[in-house]
């Protein structure tokens, strides 16, 4: 493994989501509550497609990585699911996996019932905070970006903070054990959505509970569909106003 260019790159991934990420994320957010005030009916749009845009750069500097430093696909959890017994505890392991799959329909349930009861969805938005209400979907053109920008999410994220920041955790520190390994990888989940305001705590929390199914599946495809689904609720909530 080339370790001078992995340590590089891993240098630049920390850089970029705990102090490149929360300062744009706070800047764009400040530039679409803006464009929003000033009645541009277009500013959503272009704050989703930047948000895909961006989201992708750590991806891209990964896929240039790999070759170079001989990491596998394996390595950054985008293989099949492997739950090992001997690995982590049963009393983890099986509350886990029922907690995954429980949330996992729960999402479901939640995205076809705001999309289709506008009672439920009304009474969902009475509890999202103005600051972070600015920046859903509420026409059907902007929810269209809106399934764009959580797919795009739930990929690049899962495979930037669980896959590749797990692997390159215990690289770079090869002493950490996996829960601490698992705490720093949360703690810069939550610094890399910090322009979220309040809402960086509910994200953090989720960022532990993806990281933990990460170690229980050891893989970060289910990671990723539970990490879409989760964004996808949020995408009928609020009501296009006429």
């Amino acid at each position: 493994m080339s370790i001078d260019f992995f340590l590089i790159t891993f240098i630049i991934l920390v850089f970029l989501v705990t102090i490149f990420f929360p300062i744009s994320g706070y800047l764009k957010i400040k530039n679409l509550k803006k464009r929003i005030a000033e009645g541009e009916n277009h500013g959503k749009i272009k704050f989703f497609y930047s948000t895909i845009f961006w989201s992708w750069i750590p991806i891209f500097l990964i896929l240039i990585m790999m070759p170079i430093s001989g990491v596998s696909l394996e390595s950054l959890g985008i293989k099949w699911i492997n739950i090992d017994t001997s690995s982590v505890s049963k009393w983890i392991l099986f509350p886990a996996i029922g907690f995954y799959f429980f949330f996992l329909f729960y999402n479901i349930y939640s995205i076809i019932i705001f999309k289709y009861n506008e009672e439920r969805s009304a009474k969902a938005a009475e509890g999202i905070p103005d600051d972070f209400s600015s920046f859903l979907p509420t026409t059907q053109n902007e929810r269209r970006i809106w399934d764009l920008v959580s797919v795009s999410a739930g990929i690049s994220e899962e495979i930037l903070y669980r896959g590749y920041f797990f692997f390159a955790l215990a690289v770079v520190f090869p002493n950490l054990a996996i829960i601490h390994i698992l705490l720093i990888s949360t703690v810069l989940f939550g610094i890399g959505h910090i322009y979220l305001g309040k809402e960086v705590i509910k994200a953090t929390l989720l960022g532990l509970m993806f990281g933990i199914f990460y170690i229980v599946f050891d893989s970060v495809i289910p990671v990723i569909i539970f990490h879409i689904t989760q964004d996808l609720v949020l995408r009928d909530i609020l009501k296009e106003e006429i």
